[in-house]
């Protein structure tokens, strides 16, 4: 019976190394994009790799797997079968950059976008998407803050630097003589 225990208490650990690494593998992998996300729509890092990491299972989900859709995001496809004329389907994306840029720019497009844009608080992000309908599990937020919180993401949420100006060649030369 105590060997019975420690094996199962041994396999438990051994599968819950290998989850957490699948997530920090995934963390590594898609970093870049969360932060092109964050420079380009001032989305918190932290917010986008905590919503790809739940929504795709760390990457393994089969969506996620076939069609780069990192986010569980749906599109209409024409269809004769409902009243509207539209059934949802989930998005497929030509890659997995095409994908984390298109929520971007969905996101970009809320109501509450324009309040939030360059907020760093993740929660009110995550708050205001729960209240626009992106998700529809009541357990959604605290699933994506574990995430958050668990793999530290809120480290890629550094302040986007402001654009370089580069002097000319003939200045630079001037204050080296003077």
């Amino acid at each position: 019976m105590r060997f019975l225990l420690i094996s199962l208490l041994f396999f438990a650990a051994v599968l819950s190394i290998e989850a957490q690494s699948a997530a920090e593998v995934y963390i590594n992998k898609y970093d870049t994009l969360a932060i092109e996300v964050l420079n380009n729509y001032q989305i918190p890092a932290s917010l986008v790799l905590g919503i790809a990491l739940q929504e795709s299972g760390a990457g393994t989900s089969k969506l996620c797997r076939l069609n780069h859709n990192h986010f569980g995001v749906k599109g209409r496809v024409k269809s004769s079968k409902t009243k509207s004329g539209y059934t949802t389907s989930y998005r497929k994306f030509e890659s997995d950059e095409a994908a984390y840029l298109h929520f971007g720019e969905m996101v970009s497009k809320k109501k509450y976008y324009a309040t939030l844009k360059a907020d760093m608080d993740y929660m009110k992000w995550l708050k205001a998407m729960k209240a626009a309908k992106y998700a529809t599990s009541p357990h959604w937020i605290s699933h994506v803050d574990k995430m958050i919180k668990r793999y530290k993401l809120t480290r890629f949420d550094m302040p986007f630097p402001a654009p370089m100006v580069p002097y000319p060649a003939n200045t630079i030369i001037n204050l080296i003589q003077e």
